[in-house]
């Protein structure tokens, strides 16, 4: 069905649109950029630094949801 998430327009201005999963489901809405920013932090693994010599992984969440309702 999909191969990836997908940044799809929800209007025909383009103004609004909804990032969808792996299984088409919406993950979450806004304008193109706010759907930009939650694909990159569901697709990246971010990494905090807790000291200069050591690292931990931040797990990325998968029910992230956007801040604008429609």
């Amino acid at each position: 069905m999909y191969t990836g998430p997908m940044i799809l327009p929800l209007d025909s201005e383009g103004t609004i649109y909804a990032l969808q999963d792996e299984k088409g489901d919406t993950i979450g809405t806004g304008t193109r950029a706010v759907c930009e920013i939650l694909l990159y932090m569901i697709t990246n693994p971010t990494t905090r630094v807790v000291s200069d010599r050591v690292k931990t992984s931040v797990q990325t969440r998968t029910n992230v949801r956007s801040a604008i309702g429609i």
